[in-house]
């Protein structure tokens, strides 16, 4: 499947309401001690962080897969470039460009595997939706360049 760039953007957001908040809820309130007044909301910072970085590097993927001789963006470019984007955020958080998510999250090595630990529990169940229960569920969307809603 060739996505467009309208698809790439509309299954992202897709995958972000549907898993990636729910997740990111989850993980945060059993990190908190299932308290749910304890939460931290730098979860979800993290989280949104994420998504805009992947969204501004979608139009980067739509004119690298043009290099491509078949113009695809396989799956296993999507799970490689996902440790990317997350790279990037770490990045960002590390260097402090980022006033609203402060540099000491990743301070020791323990701040780093809870965001490690937060990352996988999102994006192994986001891949695996990508691979399989969007294609299952939204049937048109594989050939519909990966647009929701296009007939």
């Amino acid at each position: 499947m060739t996505p467009t760039l309208l698809g790439r953007w509309q299954t992202r957001l897709l995958l972000f309401l549907v898993l990636g908040l729910p997740l990111t809820f989850l993980y945060a309130w059993i990190y908190a001690g299932f308290d749910v007044f304890d939460i931290d909301t730098n979860f979800f910072l993290v989280l949104v962080v994420l998504f805009v970085v992947g969204f501004i590097l979608d139009p980067v993927y739509i004119w690298l897969q043009g290099f491509r001789w078949d113009h695809d963006w396989p799956f296993a470019f999507q799970f490689f470039f996902s440790f990317i984007e997350f790279g990037i955020v770490l990045a960002l958080i590390y260097f402090d460009v980022l006033w609203f998510l402060p540099s000491f999250l990743l301070s020791d090595f323990d701040g780093f595997l809870v965001i490690l630990g937060h990352f996988l529990t999102v994006f192994i169940p986001s891949f695996l939706a990508l691979l399989g229960f969007i294609q299952i569920f939204l049937v048109r969307w594989r050939f519909k360049a990966a647009e929701l809603g296009r007939l």
